[in-house]
Protein backbone atom coordinates (compact mmCIF):
# COMPACT_ATOMS: atom_id res chain seq x y z
CA UNK A 1 0.00 0.00 0.00
CA UNK A 2 2.75 2.62 0.64
CA UNK A 3 4.14 2.01 -2.94
CA UNK A 4 0.86 2.26 -4.28
CA UNK A 5 0.61 5.40 -3.11
CA UNK A 6 3.86 6.67 -3.61
CA UNK A 7 3.53 5.86 -7.47
CA UNK A 8 -0.33 7.27 -7.11
CA UNK A 9 1.56 10.55 -5.82
CA UNK A 10 3.80 10.75 -8.51
CA UNK A 11 1.65 10.12 -11.55
CA UNK A 12 3.41 7.08 -12.43
CA UNK A 13 0.08 4.24 -12.67
CA UNK A 14 -3.32 4.92 -14.71
CA UNK A 15 -5.15 2.70 -11.77
CA UNK A 16 -5.36 0.88 -8.93
CA UNK A 17 -7.32 -0.84 -6.74
CA UNK A 18 -7.96 -2.92 -3.51
CA UNK A 19 -7.01 -0.07 -1.76
CA UNK A 20 -6.60 0.81 1.93
CA UNK A 21 -9.32 2.49 3.01
CA UNK A 22 -8.00 4.50 6.21
CA UNK A 23 -5.76 6.21 3.77
CA UNK A 24 -8.91 7.30 1.71
CA UNK A 25 -7.83 11.60 2.39
CA UNK A 26 -4.45 10.61 0.68
CA UNK A 27 -6.08 9.66 -2.41
CA UNK A 28 -9.05 12.16 -2.26
CA UNK A 29 -5.54 14.83 -1.91
CA UNK A 30 -4.29 13.43 -5.73
CA UNK A 31 -5.50 16.19 -8.04
CA UNK A 32 -4.85 13.83 -11.04
CA UNK A 33 -7.28 10.71 -10.28
CA UNK A 34 -10.78 10.14 -9.00
CA UNK A 35 -12.04 7.82 -7.11
CA UNK A 36 -13.53 4.56 -8.16
CA UNK A 37 -15.84 1.76 -6.13
CA UNK A 38 -18.75 -0.66 -6.67
CA UNK A 39 -21.34 -0.70 -4.46
CA UNK A 40 -22.45 -4.08 -5.50
CA UNK A 41 -20.66 -5.65 -2.85
CA UNK A 42 -21.13 -9.67 -2.54
CA UNK A 43 -19.13 -9.25 0.59
CA UNK A 44 -20.10 -8.68 4.25
CA UNK A 45 -18.31 -8.27 7.05
CA UNK A 46 -19.46 -10.51 10.25
CA UNK A 47 -19.21 -11.47 13.77
CA UNK A 48 -19.68 -15.49 14.31
CA UNK A 49 -20.30 -16.33 17.66
CA UNK A 50 -18.80 -19.43 18.84
CA UNK A 51 -21.45 -21.77 20.02
CA UNK A 52 -18.65 -24.03 22.29
CA UNK A 53 -18.98 -21.14 24.81
CA UNK A 54 -22.23 -22.16 26.92
CA UNK A 55 -23.08 -18.96 27.60
CA UNK A 56 -23.08 -18.16 23.85
CA UNK A 57 -26.01 -20.53 23.66
CA UNK A 58 -28.42 -18.06 25.00
CA UNK A 59 -29.94 -16.74 21.66
CA UNK A 60 -30.78 -13.42 24.39
CA UNK A 61 -27.27 -12.58 24.80
CA UNK A 62 -26.38 -12.75 21.15
CA UNK A 63 -30.19 -10.80 20.28
CA UNK A 64 -29.01 -8.01 22.47
CA UNK A 65 -25.56 -8.07 21.42
CA UNK A 66 -27.23 -7.16 17.45
CA UNK A 67 -29.13 -5.07 18.84
CA UNK A 68 -26.04 -3.20 20.37
CA UNK A 69 -24.63 -2.65 17.03
CA UNK A 70 -24.48 1.08 15.25
CA UNK A 71 -24.26 0.05 11.95
CA UNK A 72 -23.46 3.63 10.44
CA UNK A 73 -21.07 4.22 13.41
CA UNK A 74 -18.99 1.33 11.85
CA UNK A 75 -19.37 2.51 8.17
CA UNK A 76 -18.06 6.13 9.08
CA UNK A 77 -15.77 5.98 11.33
CA UNK A 78 -14.72 2.52 10.76
CA UNK A 79 -14.46 1.85 7.02
CA UNK A 80 -14.48 5.88 6.03
CA UNK A 81 -17.31 5.51 4.50
CA UNK A 82 -16.78 3.06 2.13
CA UNK A 83 -19.34 0.07 3.11
CA UNK A 84 -22.99 -0.25 2.73
CA UNK A 85 -25.85 -1.48 5.57
CA UNK A 86 -26.38 -5.17 5.67
CA UNK A 87 -28.09 -7.31 8.24
CA UNK A 88 -27.81 -10.60 5.73
CA UNK A 89 -25.02 -12.94 4.38
CA UNK A 90 -25.93 -11.98 0.61
CA UNK A 91 -24.84 -8.56 -0.18
CA UNK A 92 -26.47 -6.47 -3.58
CA UNK A 93 -24.50 -8.22 -6.04
CA UNK A 94 -26.71 -11.40 -5.58
CA UNK A 95 -30.04 -11.79 -7.58
CA UNK A 96 -31.50 -14.08 -6.26
CA UNK A 97 -29.81 -13.86 -2.43
CA UNK A 98 -29.83 -10.07 -1.38
CA UNK A 99 -33.24 -8.93 0.26
CA UNK A 100 -33.71 -5.49 0.61
CA UNK A 101 -35.92 -5.20 2.83
CA UNK A 102 -35.05 -7.61 5.05
CA UNK A 103 -36.38 -7.74 8.48
CA UNK A 104 -32.63 -6.43 10.44
CA UNK A 105 -32.11 -5.70 14.31
CA UNK A 106 -32.99 -2.50 14.72
CA UNK A 107 -29.88 -0.15 16.92
CA UNK A 108 -31.63 0.29 20.56
CA UNK A 109 -28.96 -0.19 23.33
CA UNK A 110 -31.09 0.61 26.19
CA UNK A 111 -33.47 -2.30 24.73
CA UNK A 112 -30.67 -4.63 24.76
CA UNK A 113 -29.95 -4.07 28.27
CA UNK A 114 -33.10 -4.70 29.22
CA UNK A 115 -33.09 -8.25 27.58
CA UNK A 116 -30.55 -8.80 29.32
CA UNK A 117 -31.49 -7.44 32.98
CA UNK A 118 -34.70 -9.75 32.19
CA UNK A 119 -32.51 -12.74 31.20
CA UNK A 120 -31.22 -12.45 34.64
CA UNK A 121 -28.19 -10.47 33.76
CA UNK A 122 -27.34 -8.25 36.65
CA UNK A 123 -25.55 -5.01 36.49
CA UNK A 124 -22.52 -5.36 38.53
CA UNK A 125 -20.46 -2.48 40.50
CA UNK A 126 -17.48 -3.01 37.73
CA UNK A 127 -20.10 -1.55 34.89
CA UNK A 128 -20.45 -5.49 33.31
CA UNK A 129 -23.40 -7.87 34.07
CA UNK A 130 -23.27 -10.99 36.21
CA UNK A 131 -24.84 -14.20 36.51
CA UNK A 132 -24.63 -17.30 38.55
CA UNK A 133 -21.61 -16.68 39.33
CA UNK A 134 -20.71 -15.96 35.80
CA UNK A 135 -19.15 -12.24 34.19
CA UNK A 136 -20.59 -11.69 30.78
CA UNK A 137 -17.48 -11.40 29.32
CA UNK A 138 -15.57 -12.56 25.83
CA UNK A 139 -13.07 -13.12 23.96
CA UNK A 140 -13.40 -11.13 20.40
CA UNK A 141 -10.42 -12.06 18.35
CA UNK A 142 -10.17 -11.23 14.50
CA UNK A 143 -7.02 -10.12 11.95
CA UNK A 144 -3.81 -8.27 12.77
CA UNK A 145 -2.27 -5.71 10.77
CA UNK A 146 -5.71 -4.36 9.71
CA UNK A 147 -5.94 -0.86 10.54
CA UNK A 148 -9.76 -0.41 9.57
CA UNK A 149 -10.85 -3.75 11.03
CA UNK A 150 -8.81 -2.49 14.68
CA UNK A 151 -10.79 0.25 15.11
CA UNK A 152 -13.92 -1.35 14.00
CA UNK A 153 -13.81 -4.33 16.81
CA UNK A 154 -12.14 -0.61 19.24
CA UNK A 155 -16.11 0.99 18.67
CA UNK A 156 -17.87 -2.49 19.12
CA UNK A 157 -16.22 -2.92 22.58
CA UNK A 158 -17.36 0.18 23.40
CA UNK A 159 -20.61 -0.62 22.15
CA UNK A 160 -20.86 -3.85 23.88
CA UNK A 161 -19.26 -2.26 27.14
CA UNK A 162 -22.54 0.44 26.69
CA UNK A 163 -24.81 -2.61 27.64
CA UNK A 164 -22.79 -3.89 30.30
CA UNK A 165 -20.67 -6.99 28.25
CA UNK A 166 -16.80 -7.02 28.67
CA UNK A 167 -14.30 -7.72 25.51
CA UNK A 168 -11.28 -8.58 25.97
CA UNK A 169 -9.77 -7.84 21.91
CA UNK A 170 -7.36 -10.41 20.36
CA UNK A 171 -5.33 -10.26 17.06
CA UNK A 172 -3.88 -12.77 14.94
CA UNK A 173 -1.97 -13.02 11.77
CA UNK A 174 -4.26 -14.29 9.37
CA UNK A 175 -2.18 -17.44 8.76
CA UNK A 176 -3.45 -18.86 12.89
CA UNK A 177 -6.92 -17.07 12.80
CA UNK A 178 -8.24 -19.04 9.53
CA UNK A 179 -5.54 -22.10 9.98
CA UNK A 180 -6.16 -23.16 13.69
CA UNK A 181 -8.21 -20.64 15.66
CA UNK A 182 -11.27 -20.85 13.98
CA UNK A 183 -11.42 -24.84 12.67
CA UNK A 184 -10.82 -25.35 16.88
CA UNK A 185 -13.75 -23.73 17.87
CA UNK A 186 -11.85 -23.24 21.67
CA UNK A 187 -13.87 -20.87 23.90
CA UNK A 188 -11.42 -18.34 25.13
CA UNK A 189 -9.00 -18.28 21.76
CA UNK A 190 -12.43 -16.68 20.33
CA UNK A 191 -16.14 -16.34 21.35
CA UNK A 192 -16.87 -14.14 18.85
CA UNK A 193 -14.73 -13.62 15.71
CA UNK A 194 -15.02 -11.24 12.80
CA UNK A 195 -13.94 -11.56 9.29
CA UNK A 196 -14.81 -11.16 5.58
CA UNK A 197 -16.38 -13.16 3.90
CA UNK A 198 -19.13 -13.85 0.19
CA UNK A 199 -20.01 -17.20 -1.95
CA UNK A 200 -18.37 -16.28 -5.22
CA UNK A 201 -20.70 -16.28 -8.15
CA UNK A 202 -23.53 -17.93 -6.35
CA UNK A 203 -25.92 -17.20 -2.98
CA UNK A 204 -25.43 -20.69 -2.11
CA UNK A 205 -24.29 -20.12 1.82
CA UNK A 206 -24.77 -23.49 2.75
CA UNK A 207 -20.67 -24.20 3.08
CA UNK A 208 -20.69 -21.59 6.18
CA UNK A 209 -23.52 -22.81 8.05
CA UNK A 210 -25.12 -26.04 7.47
CA UNK A 211 -24.88 -28.99 10.07
CA UNK A 212 -22.50 -30.88 8.31
CA UNK A 213 -20.20 -28.21 7.76
CA UNK A 214 -18.91 -28.06 11.06
CA UNK A 215 -15.06 -28.72 11.94
CA UNK A 216 -14.66 -31.70 13.60
CA UNK A 217 -11.61 -33.48 14.81
CA UNK A 218 -12.22 -35.94 11.62
CA UNK A 219 -12.84 -33.34 9.01
CA UNK A 220 -10.98 -30.10 11.06
CA UNK A 221 -10.62 -28.28 7.66
CA UNK A 222 -14.00 -29.68 5.99
CA UNK A 223 -16.29 -26.61 6.63
CA UNK A 224 -16.62 -23.10 7.24
CA UNK A 225 -19.37 -23.24 10.02
CA UNK A 226 -17.41 -21.25 13.10
CA UNK A 227 -20.14 -20.63 14.63
CA UNK A 228 -20.66 -24.32 15.46
CA UNK A 229 -24.37 -23.95 14.51
CA UNK A 230 -26.89 -26.52 13.60
CA UNK A 231 -29.93 -26.03 12.53
CA UNK A 232 -31.95 -28.69 11.20
CA UNK A 233 -34.83 -26.11 9.76
CA UNK A 234 -32.48 -24.01 8.09
CA UNK A 235 -30.45 -27.47 6.32
CA UNK A 236 -33.77 -28.02 4.60
CA UNK A 237 -33.24 -24.81 3.33
CA UNK A 238 -30.47 -25.15 1.86
CA UNK A 239 -31.72 -28.56 0.12
CA UNK A 240 -34.18 -26.92 -0.87
CA UNK A 241 -32.57 -23.39 -2.38
CA UNK A 242 -29.90 -26.24 -4.25
CA UNK A 243 -32.56 -27.84 -5.93
CA UNK A 244 -33.66 -25.45 -7.97
CA UNK A 245 -32.30 -22.77 -10.74
CA UNK A 246 -36.25 -20.83 -10.21
CA UNK A 247 -34.89 -17.03 -9.77
CA UNK A 248 -38.36 -16.36 -7.76
CA UNK A 249 -38.17 -19.43 -5.98
CA UNK A 250 -34.97 -19.48 -4.55
CA UNK A 251 -34.89 -15.58 -3.54
CA UNK A 252 -38.34 -16.86 -1.38
CA UNK A 253 -35.81 -19.70 0.02
CA UNK A 254 -32.97 -16.91 0.85
CA UNK A 255 -35.38 -14.54 2.51
CA UNK A 256 -36.68 -17.73 4.63
CA UNK A 257 -32.94 -18.19 5.51
CA UNK A 258 -32.70 -14.23 6.08
CA UNK A 259 -35.33 -14.96 9.10
CA UNK A 260 -33.76 -17.80 10.35
CA UNK A 261 -30.44 -15.88 10.73
CA UNK A 262 -32.08 -12.69 11.76
CA UNK A 263 -34.39 -14.59 14.87
CA UNK A 264 -31.76 -17.22 15.92
CA UNK A 265 -28.33 -15.20 15.11
CA UNK A 266 -25.93 -17.50 14.66
CA UNK A 267 -24.01 -14.21 13.54
CA UNK A 268 -24.46 -10.47 13.16
CA UNK A 269 -23.30 -8.74 9.88
CA UNK A 270 -21.74 -5.40 10.28
CA UNK A 271 -22.10 -4.11 6.68
CA UNK A 272 -20.86 -4.62 3.47
CA UNK A 273 -17.49 -3.76 2.59
CA UNK A 274 -16.51 -1.51 -1.04
CA UNK A 275 -13.66 -2.38 -2.37
CA UNK A 276 -11.96 0.92 -3.25
CA UNK A 277 -10.23 2.31 -6.41
CA UNK A 278 -8.90 5.14 -8.19
CA UNK A 279 -8.14 5.99 -11.70
CA UNK A 280 -6.61 9.05 -14.01
CA UNK A 281 -9.06 11.78 -14.05
CA UNK A 282 -8.89 11.26 -17.99
CA UNK A 283 -9.94 7.26 -17.54
CA UNK A 284 -13.46 6.53 -18.56
CA UNK A 285 -15.73 4.05 -17.40
CA UNK A 286 -13.31 2.32 -15.45
CA UNK A 287 -15.67 0.51 -12.97
CA UNK A 288 -14.33 -2.17 -11.03
CA UNK A 289 -16.30 -5.48 -10.50
CA UNK A 290 -18.26 -6.98 -7.67
CA UNK A 291 -16.52 -10.04 -7.54
CA UNK A 292 -13.39 -11.72 -6.57
CA UNK A 293 -10.00 -9.87 -8.09
CA UNK A 294 -12.35 -8.09 -10.54
CA UNK A 295 -10.58 -4.63 -11.48
CA UNK A 296 -10.71 -5.25 -15.04
CA UNK A 297 -13.65 -6.98 -15.61
CA UNK A 298 -15.09 -4.37 -17.91
CA UNK A 299 -11.84 -3.00 -19.27
CA UNK A 300 -13.02 -3.43 -23.16
CA UNK A 301 -15.17 0.07 -22.28
CA UNK A 302 -12.29 1.42 -20.62
CA UNK A 303 -11.67 4.88 -22.70
CA UNK A 304 -9.36 7.85 -22.56
CA UNK A 305 -9.30 11.36 -23.37
CA UNK A 306 -5.62 11.48 -25.15
CA UNK A 307 -3.10 9.61 -23.45
CA UNK A 308 -4.16 7.33 -20.30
Amino acid sequence: QDTILSDLQAGNIDSAWFLDVTRISAYKALTNYHLASNTSSPNFEAIYFNLNNPILKDVTVRKAMAMAIDQNALIQNARHGQAIPLCTDHGPAYHPGYQAKAPCPTYDPVAASQILAQDGWIMGSDGYRHKGGKTLEFTYSTTANNAWRKADASILQGEFQAIGIKINLIYYPASIFFGTVLPNGKPGQYDLAEFENSFGYDADDSADFACNQIPSAANQFGGGNFSFYCNPQLDKLFTAELSTTDVNARQQVFDSIHQIYLTDFPFVTLFAPMDLAVAKNNTHDYKPGPLGASETVNAWLWWCNGKC
